[in-house]
């Protein structure tokens, strides 16, 4: 009998200043899209709405508030160890993000610029859920 893969809920921002789409790099020795560029995001905590989430990613991992505008995209994706479910919520950056210093057991960014959603599309391309959700809300598919 096969045991069911623990559930990993987690929500990622599409924030918008006037000069683009918010785009981070992720650590190199990520284990899952080392050195991509994408979109900022957290695992939820218990009782955590996607909502509640998006504000963390901008306190906790972009050092900068953000204005929730709307949850856009929704999807599910059975990975090796777990099920991911994710959100991406659009909203508007309220400063210049100032990225943290790395905390263990936490994905942190090493850098951060303002592009456009078709520069997900190598994200997309090594398997980021977020990055192809978001693309096809768009209308750029990957």
């Amino acid at each position: 009998m096969q045991t069911a893969k623990p559930l990993k809920r987690a929500v990622a921002l599409a924030a918008w200043s006037e000069e683009g789409l918010l785009l981070v790099k992720r650590p190199e020795e990520d284990p899952e899209f080392g050195g991509a560029w994408g979109l900022p995001a957290v695992s939820l905590g218990e009782g955590e709405g996607p909502e509640e989430g998006a504000l963390r990613v901008g306190r906790e991992k972009l050092g900068a508030g953000v204005e929730v505008l709307r949850p856009v995209a929704f999807g599910v994706e059975e990975r090796t160890a777990y099920t991911l479910e994710l959100w991406v919520v659009e909203a508007r950056l309220l400063a210049r993000p100032e990225l943290p210093e790395p905390k263990p057991g936490k994905t942190y960014y090493r850098a951060y610029r303002f592009g456009r959603p078709e520069e997900l599309r190598e994200a997309a391309r090594q398997g980021s859920l977020c990055s192809r959700l978001y693309l096809a809300v768009k209308g750029l598919c990957p």
